[in-house]
């Protein structure tokens, strides 16, 4: 097993978390814990490679829950391809209440794409960078299609590190969680929350910038 001094502390069912060494990622999210879990560890004798991401969520979670978050997922994986990790929610228990997990591909974030303080930067780079550039504007094309449907989903850019390059220059989504706020709720409650209100109004302020990015980024004549 690899030397790490980090493990993850809860009690998951369905992972050996004594033995698996990971080290601790985030504690920011609104949702959960991100871990690393890398090294390597005996199997059968032999040592096998680990390195993926582990997504701890902090509430219980029903079976029910948990189908729906993936379903999200899946919607976003299904339109956006490779530009959100693959991930696989397990449910699960977690400190021996019922939750969930996800084990996710590894992403090196390199650059803060949807923070409008890195536009300066961001606008030559993704004149650069041609993949980086369709591939925003895919995300932008499909958040944006989301948000005018009848449900009006708001892709969550509210985490602001949600939408970034990675060490290879590729536009990558990598939240997993309640991955879409949805705009009618404030319609239809009589006193509707004013975090949620929060952030699906920085989450669209933020869409509206990466339209605007792009615009800019457009190669000049």
């Amino acid at each position: 097993m690899g030397r790490e001094s980090d493990r993850i502390p809860q009690q998951v069912d369905c992972l050996e978390t004594e033995r698996m060494p990971a080290t601790l990622m985030s504690l920011t999210g609104y949702h959960c814990e991100v871990w690393q879990a890398h090294g390597q560890l005996l199997r059968d004798g032999k040592r096998v490679g680990l390195d993926l991401i582990i997504k701890c969520h902090k509430e219980p979670c029903t079976l029910s829950e948990v189908r729906l978050l993936a379903a999200d997922y899946r919607r976003l994986r299904d339109s956006l391809g490779e530009i959100v990790p693959r991930a696989t929610f397990v449910a699960t228990r977690i400190d021996g209440r019922p939750n969930v997990i996800v084990l996710a591909e590894v992403v090196r974030p390199w650059f803060n794409i949807a923070n409008p303080a890195n536009e300066g930067e961001a606008v030559p780079l993704l004149r650069r960078l041609h993949v980086a550039r369709a591939q925003l504007g895919i995300f932008v094309e499909a958040a944006r299609a989301w948000y005018e449907s009848d449900d009006m989903r708001v892709v969550d850019l509210w985490g602001i590190d949600n939408l970034v390059l990675d060490r290879d220059q590729r536009v990558r989504y990598v939240d997993s969680f309640r991955v879409f706020f949805f705009a009618d709720m404030l319609h239809v409650l009589a006193h509707p929350d004013e975090d949620l209100r929060e952030r699906i109004e920085l989450s669209l302020r933020r869409l509206d910038y990466l339209e605007h990015l792009l615009a800019e980024a457009r190669p000049r004549e």
